[in-house]
């Protein structure tokens, strides 16, 4: 009976740890996901993942508020991890808004249903490309994989915040806005030079009614730049989720 009471509490401590994740992480997170299903899943891979957790160093508590606690830190191992992985999506809405206040977009936004949230019209394309690419490469596997990864290095009750995290999280906060920044390059680059041109084009033609064309150039400018750059933007797309793991492995082992 007792055996069979530790099984339990290693299980819910699993799924709670699971839960984090599916709460924090980009598309397993999104609200566009079942909760039914969300739940379905937690409880399959704790399933599965339980009887591979090996005998801990310390017997889980038996006082409610002192599992309570434990899972508490469970949940803010799942949350933490999502977290860092979101930051990578956080960093195309920050470009899409670079791009859109350039382009003559700033004003107008499109409902994001993932985050239930409104987004820049160039910054909801770039998401739906980042999700479609984070889909066809197994992405969302590897999320999964890297959570369970975490039982080998952190083991349950074993978190231990390192207060070199706190300062790493912030180089990655920075990170996300230098990414955004990068992704709207292109777009905000080619808009000066068409801001430039127009403004030339005022002084030599004053005849010309800049405010008339002004805003169907930036436009048209700004599609052709996006279109031109798509595939630009894949390989990014790859080096940003390649380099959103490799923190996602720091910040495991500083846990």
């Amino acid at each position: 009976m007792i055996a069979e009471v530790e099984i339990v509490k290693v299980f819910l401590l699993v799924a709670i740890r699971f839960s984090g994740l599916m709460i924090s992480a980009p598309i397993l997170g999104s609200r566009n996901f079942p909760v039914v299903a969300k739940i379905g899943l937690i409880g399959m891979l704790a399933f599965l993942v339980t009887p591979s957790i090996g005998t801990l160093d310390t017997p889980l508590p038996s006082e409610a508020l002192e599992f309570a606690l434990m899972g508490i830190s469970e949940l803010m191992i799942g949350l933490v991890i999502g977290l860092v992985m979101m930051l990578a999506f956080a960093a195309i809405q920050v470009g899409g808004q670079l791009m859109d206040m350039q382009s003559g977009f700033g004003a107008m936004n499109v409902f994001n249903p993932a985050f239930e949230t409104q987004f820049p019209i160039f910054g909801f394309f770039y998401f739906i490309l980042a999700t479609l690419f984070l889909l066809i490469t197994n992405g969302h596997h590897l999320m999964i994989w890297a959570l369970i990864e975490t039982f080998d290095t952190i083991p349950l009750g074993g978190l231990s915040p390192n207060v070199d995290l706190i300062g790493q999280m912030a180089t990655w906060g920075t990170l996300m806005f230098y990414n955004g920044l990068l992704i709207g390059a292109p777009v905000v680059a080619a808009m000066m030079l068409a801001y430039m041109t127009m403004g030339l084009m005022g002084r030599v033609v004053p005849q010309i009614h800049l405010f008339v064309i002004g805003f169907p150039i930036s436009i048209a400018t700004a599609l052709i730049v996006v279109a031109l750059t798509v595939e630009v933007y894949i390989v990014f797309l790859e080096g940003m989720f390649g380099q959103m793991f490799q923190s996602v492995e720091t910040i495991v082992h500083n846990l």
